[in-house]
Formats: C-alpha cells, structure tokens, sequence
C-alpha cells in the first residue's frame, strides 16, 4: 500500500465508546498513518452515530429492517465500504453476525473486539452482560478483553491480535466487571488498530 493512508471504516450498534477511544487515537496520533473514514451501524438513533458526527465521520445505517434479506443486506455493507475506500473494517461492539462474504473481501483486513480473554467466553450468546456474568459464575480470577482478526468460520474465532487482562475482584457484579473491562477495550482497540494499520502499510 506504500505511503498512503489506511481508511478505517468503524462497525457499530450501540453507544460507541470504543469507537471514541479510536477517534481520540486518531485525533492525537496513535493511529499514525490512518483515518477513520466512515462508521457503519447496525441501528438507527444510536449514540456512537452521533460521536461520528461530532467527529465530522461520514455514517451510513444498513439495519436488518431495512434490509430483511441477508444477501441484499451483505451488498449493502459492501457498497457503503468500497464508497468510503475502505482498507481496513474495525468491529467495535457490533452486534449483528455478518454475511460469510463480507468477511471474505475483507480477510486480513476485518477485526473484532471482544470483552472476554477468547477463547474463553466466546461465540453465540455470550455477548454483553452474559459474558462478565459467565465469567463470575465460573469462579474466574481474571478476565478481560481481545482484538482478534474476523475469519468468518465462527462467531469470535479468527487470529489474537492483542489482549487486556483485567482482575475480578471480590464483590464484582457483571456491571462493575464490564465497567472495568471497558476501560481495557478501549486501550488495546486502538493499541491493536495501529499495529494493523502499521502491518497494512509496509505491504
């Protein structure tokens, strides 16, 4: 890719606060050599799409009611990222699974940020409060957050790019677990990020 820049095209559903972990990180520039060029949700009315306009980032919405069919909603996603350029898709808290060939013409190029140490705690159903929920079910003494590469074959399988430990405490409920688990996320989504970017432009 040489010297360009890499266009970031952030996936969203929610309230988008690791997506402002990578607007500060492109703002004060750890995200050297990128843009975020667009942010795509899954919903309509969310608050990361008003962080995006405060950011002045281009959004687009492609949710599954208006576009019911899984193939008519694929070429959707696809049209709104190849309009943006789009180098590199970063998943942060989207909710929706994606279509096999959306993650087929972005492989080596997709990554998802997931709020458990995977392989633990990952897969169908285990997204949210479950997952720090399983996590305090189980006993476990330490839990966290990974960046892993989107592969398509399963839901949060694909090559770990970076993880965050983060210690349960006594006393934790799903809520203060998540809280702190976050503040993680929004360390190694951006840590994670820049070191594809970087791998993106020595090609």
């Amino acid at each position: 890719m040489g010297q360009r820049t890499v266009n970031i095209s952030v996936m969203v559903s929610g309230g988008g606060s690791n997506l402002q972990a990578l607007i500060d990180g492109a703002a004060d520039g750890r995200l050297a050599g990128a843009r975020i060029a667009l942010v795509l949700s899954s919903r309509d009315g969310v608050r990361a799409l008003e962080r995006a306009r405060l950011a002045g980032i281009p959004t687009a919405v492609v949710s599954k009611a208006d576009h019911p069919d899984e193939t008519e909603k694929a070429g959707a996603i696809l049209a709104a990222l190849a309009g943006k350029k789009t180098d590199l898709v970063v998943m942060a808290g989207y909710m929706s699974i994606l279509d096999k060939r959306v993650c087929a013409a972005y492989a080596g190029r997709m990554i998802n940020i997931h709020p458990a140490l995977l392989p633990k705690y990952g897969g169908v159903g285990y997204y949210g409060l479950r997952v720090h929920q399983a996590v305090l079910e189980a006993g476990e003494p330490e839990t966290g957050a990974t960046v892993h590469y989107v592969d398509g074959k399963s839901v949060d399988s694909g090559e770990i790019i970076l993880q965050g430990r983060v210690p349960v405490a006594d006393g934790d409920t799903p809520e203060s677990l998540q809280a702190r688990v976050l503040e993680a996320e929004h360390r190694i989504i951006v840590e994670a990020t820049a070191a594809v970017v970087r791998k993106l432009l020595s090609r």
